[in-house]
């Protein structure tokens, strides 16, 4: 595919007998758009079927081990309760996005369209830091109702806290990051957009 900067020198250098009229720029800028769309979906697919897995590991584990039924639950809920935010927030933005129209004049497509990555790095940041609290919770609840309140109790809490920060702050970098690119091909879209 021509690079959009590509695409518009042609256009600003070409003769007069090969005009390149501003109606084909915007049918590519819009094309451009789509893709971008459509990569931003095949990524946010990707996470879901990464959180699934996640969750489907140690449920076959609590099956598949000789645990006893105590274990197998905590593992059981450990596997649903820990990817179920990070896949339900992907899964409805992934669908929000979808059907997100592109029917808009370009600009406004474009301009949504930068909206909603925005929307789900947020949501997915919230989901993920959602996932880490509930697992931490479930480690610690385990721990308690094992070894009661003891000093290694206090210690995990406190590792717990820290780790949870830790999450927050790289989960943060992460969502972010997750979408920066698209984002960045969008934002130049508009850009050229706004040039002509």
């Amino acid at each position: 595919m021509t690079s959009l900067s590509e695409f518009k020198r042609i256009w600003e250098e070409a003769p007069d007998e090969l005009s390149i009229g501003e109606e084909e720029v915007i049918v590519a800028l819009r094309n451009r758009s789509t893709s971008l769309k459509k990569e931003v979906l095949k990524r946010l697919t990707s996470e879901i079927m990464t959180y699934f897995l996640i969750g489907l590991s140690p449920l076959c584990i609590s099956f598949a081990g000789g645990f006893g039924r105590g274990r197998a639950f905590f593992l059981g809920m450990l596997a649903l309760l820990v990817p179920i935010p990070s896949i339900v927030a992907l899964a409805y933005k992934e669908y929000r996005l979808r059907t997100l129209p592109m029917s808009h004049s370009l600009r406004e497509s474009i301009s949504t369209l930068i909206k909603a990555i925005d929307s789900t790095a947020s949501l997915y940041f919230l989901a993920y830091v959602a996932s880490i609290i509930v697992s931490l919770a479930l480690i610690e609840i385990l721990l308690i109702s094992r070894n009661g309140w003891g000093v290694l109790t206090m210690i995990s809490i406190l590792a717990a806290l820290v780790f949870a920060a830790w999450a927050c702050l790289s989960g943060r970098r992460y969502a972010a990051g997750m979408f920066r690119r698209y984002r960045s091909e969008l934002l130049n879209v508009l850009n050229e957009l706004e040039s002509q």
